[in-house]
Formats: structure tokens, sequence, C-alpha cells
């Protein structure tokens, strides 16, 4: 139990707009809260000592409530937002939960907080970034406010039109990247996300290695464990790089920043002109042996439900290739019809090739087949589930 603002007071033609509210609360996001849950619990667990965490903009303070009530791995907490009516609600929250002494409560802008805690030295082993809109704004106090030796960084964006590429001028501003518009621009918008947070940290030779990341609803979400090692640092921007698509052919490839020159605007495979999107993270979205931890946490403490199918289906595609073809969208450009998804996957492993489903889209597959394969394969199952006269 706690107080929130009443969605239905703030809804809008049936919709509840979590910015109209004097307070910040998104119901929408229980699956976020879920599975950060689980993300602290494991990291404490795997740390082996109870951690001392900061979320800088705390809402209504839910988040954070659910830290301290739902784990054992919270040692000291602190919890903060700017504005004066979330400050008196989070109070409230922790008053009724008899939390408020275990807790520092504060209303002071985010990038103040944070800094302030840096210069101190009195870092955090876990900082959850959850504005609404973009991170970008608050990486680099919130990495500097991180512990050295070993430390986790949550951060969500909600800026998705940016991100996705309706507004290519407000990622470039943002995140400096060109995004990418099309069929699978959740999965680009997470890679954009991923590098620009893991290149902001290296300016201060710090390492974030992404362990889990996800795209839900109008929102990805990217949790980093982070350590002061310039070295490794370097070993993770090597795997930043760009994306080359092809509309021609549906060629799509990840690409290192070193190759990105000799591609020259043309297709490798075809030819024909291709569009860039970049800089990207070009490595593994997963740290399967930490999201299977993740997992594990999850079916003790959340049990059955949407975040443990999210989760599951983050563990069955953790080693599939980047990026992933709209098994619809193509049918529908080829003019034929579309074979269920689960038998494509079955078609495309039984000739040899990596099939997998993604959580990004459940009318889509990743797979390391060449796009005219897949085509060829698709016209195949069609007429096999097509009618005989």
């Amino acid at each position: 139990m706690f107080y929130a603002p009443d969605v239905s007071i703030y809804a809008e033609k049936g919709s509840y707009i979590p910015s109209k509210a004097p307070v910040f609360y998104n119901p929408k996001m229980s699956i976020n809260r879920d599975v950060t849950v689980c993300v602290l619990q494991t990291y404490s667990e795997e740390a082996g000592r109870k951690l001392r965490v900061c979320v800088p903009m705390a809402g209504c303070g839910v988040r954070a409530l659910r830290f301290m009530l739902e784990t054992d791995g919270v040692e000291s907490i602190v919890v903060n937002d700017i504005n004066p009516a979330a400050f008196s609600l989070i109070e409230k929250n922790f008053e009724m939960h008899r939390l408020k002494e275990k807790a520092t409560i504060c209303r002071e802008d985010a990038n103040t907080l944070l800094s302030s805690f840096a210069s101190k030295g009195d870092r955090f082993d876990m900082i959850d970034l959850d504005p609404f809109g973009s991170p970008a704004p608050f990486l680099d106090s919130a990495i500097r406010a991180l512990k050295p030796k070993s430390a986790m960084l949550c951060i969500t964006a909600t800026d998705l039109p940016p991100l996705c590429g309706s507004q290519p001028k407000a990622c470039l501003r943002r995140y400096g990247s060109i995004p990418f518009k099309g069929e699978y621009c959740h999965e680009v918008a997470l890679r954009i996300l991923i590098a620009h947070a893991i290149s902001v940290a290296a300016k201060y030779d710090y390492a974030l290695q992404p362990v889990l990341s996800y795209y839900f609803g109008h929102h990805v979400r990217a949790y980093f464990r982070g350590e002061l090692r310039a070295k490794r640092a370097d070993e993770i921007l090597e795997k930043i790089g760009y994306l080359i698509h092809c509309d021609h052919c549906l060629s799509r490839k990840l690409i290192g920043r070193i190759s990105a020159p000799k591609i020259a605007g043309r297709c490798p495979d075809c030819g024909g002109e291709v569009r860039t999107a970049g800089p990207l993270w070009c490595g593994p979205l997963q740290d399967e042996g930490f999201l299977r931890r993740v997992v594990f946490i999850s079916k003790r403490k959340i049990g059955k439900g949407n975040t443990l199918e999210l989760l599951m289906q983050l563990l069955a595609e953790a080693n599939a290739p980047p990026l992933y073809y709209d098994i619809h969208r193509m049918c529908s450009v080829a003019h034929i019809p579309c074979p269920p998804i689960e038998k494509v996957v079955n078609a495309l492993r039984e000739r040899g090739y990596l099939a997998f489903r993604t959580h990004f889209s459940k009318v889509s597959v990743k797979t390391d087949a060449p796009p005219m394969k897949l085509l060829v394969l698709l016209r195949e199952l069609s007429f096999d589930d097509y009618p005989k006269i």
C-alpha cells in the first residue's frame, strides 16, 4: 500500500498521462519496477553485501519503497525528487511503512544531488535513473556518483520518438547518434541508449558493461555493471559501431567503427544504397549468466505473470543474432499469406540457421539467414499453408 496520484483524475480520453499529475507516477511501469527489484536482489547476492542505493527522481517513491520492502539487499537508500508535492508524498509513504528512519529523503535537483555525493566520495552501489523522457542529462553526474570498484547503473528512456527516428535531430542532440526509422527501430533505440551511456562513462575511465536490457511498452531499459577501469572501458568501446541497412535487398548489419568508412554508402551484398544509424552498441544485449540469476529471483519474488514472461523471453533470445525481421511486413510487401511465426522459426532451424522469437515484436524473428533466403522460405511456407483446390 502506498500514496500515489489518482489515475482516474488525470486521464484524458480514457488514457492516464503521468506528466499531467502533480506527482509523477506511472502504473504502466510496474514491470520496470518488478525487474529492478529482482536485479537489485541479484546484484546484492552476487556482490555478497547489502547495497547503498540512490533513486534521484523518485516521484511518489514507490520504486524506492519496493526496494526496501521486497528485498533484503539494501543497506541504505537516498530517495529524491525536486517536486515539493512528490517530496511530501515520499515522506508519507515511508512513514506509513515505518521506514522513514532508514532512508535519506531529499528535495534537490537530481544532478545537484548526485554531484554532491560524488564530491564527498560518498558514492553508491546502485543508481536508478528513471526520468520522464531522456536520461542523457543525468548520466555524467550519475556515473561520477557510482562506487569505483563495482556498481550497478539502471537507466530508462521514454523518449522513443527521437530514439526511433521520428525526431532524428533530437536524437543527435541528446545521444550523439543518428537513429533508424524502420521495422526494428526499437532494438536500434536500445542499442543507441546503451552506446551513449558507455561513451559517457568512458570519459571518466569508467567501464559500463550491459548485463540486461529490453524494450517494453513505451520505454527502453538497460542495466550496467560498472567499474573504474580504463582498459576495460577501452575493450567495451570497441563494441560500439554502426548499422547499415539496405532497403533494396533488406540486408542489415552491425559493423565496427573501423569498418564503417569502407562501406561508402553502398550495400556490401547488392551494391545498392544503404541507410546508416549510430553510433550504437553492437555487442550482446544480455549477460546470460546474470539474466539466469534474475529469472531465478523473479520466480521466487514476483511469481508468474508478465514480468516473468518478459524475463524468460529475454533469456530465450540471449544468444540470438542482432536485429530482427518483421515477418508480417515481409509477407505484406511480397503479397503472400503470412505463415505462423513459430512455423517460420522451426523451418529456419531445420535448414541450419539460428532462429528465435523476440520480445521486441510478436510478429518478428531473429535469424542469421540472409534476407533473400528468408523470403524464399516464407514463399514456400505460405504456399504450403494455402488451401488446396
